[in-house]
């Protein structure tokens, strides 16, 4: 049952000198619940999602209003210094990258990469964090996980290094996961079948999921509640079922109705029974 809120953005705007890219915008997140946040892209979703991760540079964006987290304690995350991030990231709040290759370091193997980001958080012997990092591979329908740890991201395609990246971002089990377009570059059966182990590891961890997407077909088998971004602006938050049957927003009735088979219940419903 969702009863607590982990995240709280209060009237966020985010400036780029003189270009307003999000405008006073303001949502809770709940425990166990999937946030849908959806639009077109360049609405404002991604840059949404990286001032809650604190990784706007400060030099060249202005950050307004107050993102609350309420995970092992309640923080403002706009006012943590690099170093307090440090704590946060990874345990607290993690975020999948739509793109692997600001994730991942091209000259380290994959294994080593995520065998120092479970050490450096936990009391792990060497041949322990190796057996959790194969374990999480094999989540990721990786059926040779030692073969995979073993890779350099160059060796691996671009959909196994978003399955590998989405491994990483599990490995210290966040209270909120931030998956942003998170099933870029992988095929239709690997996208079902992450979606779904999206799903059962939220239950299974307790985890609360923003999840940033365009794809309404996703929407309408994951989502407990919807935000519609336009132009940098929220203009619609509701629970999907209100979103499904009763949109109000023009923008948001025009999306549903130029993709209205995207609505139909279909198999991932199942996942979440």
């Amino acid at each position: 049952m969702i009863d607590q809120m982990v995240l709280k953005v209060n009237n966020l705007t985010i400036k780029r000198g003189e270009n307003i890219l999000v405008n006073n915008i303001s949502f809770p997140i709940y425990k166990e619940e999937i946030f849908c946040l959806v639009g077109e892209s360049g609405s404002g979703k991604s840059i949404t999602s990286r001032a809650i991760m604190g990784l706007l540079h400060k030099s060249r964006f202005k950050v307004e209003g107050n993102i609350l987290l309420n995970t092992r304690k309640a923080m403002d995350l706009t006012k943590q210094t690099e170093k307090e991030w440090q704590k946060i990231r990874g345990e607290d709040i993690a975020l999948i990258y739509q793109n692997p290759t600001l994730a991942l370091h091209p000259f380290l193997k994959i294994g080593t990469q995520m065998t120092d980001m479970l050490r450096s958080r936990k009391e792990l012997s060497k041949k322990k964090a190796l057996e959790e990092i194969y374990k999480q591979l094999s989540l990721m329908n990786f059926p040779d996980p030692k073969k995979i740890a073993n890779s350099f991201p160059s060796q691996l395609s671009g959909g196994m290094n978003q399955r590998v990246m989405i491994s990483m971002s599990l490995l210290l089990r966040p209270a909120l996961l931030i998956a942003d377009e998170p099933t870029t570059g992988l095929d239709t059966i690997n996208q079902k079948k992450i979606i779904e182990r999206l799903v059962e590891l939220k239950e299974k961890y307790k985890m609360s999921i923003l999840f940033i997407t365009h794809d309404l077909r996703i929407v309408s088998q994951i989502a407990d509640k919807v935000a519609v971004m336009e132009d940098g602006q929220l203009v619609e938050v509701e629970p999907l079922s209100v979103i499904q049957k009763r949109p109000q927003h023009p923008y948001t009735k025009e999306l549903w109705k130029q993709l209205p088979d995207f609505w139909r219940k279909e198999e991932f419903h199942d996942s979440r029974s």
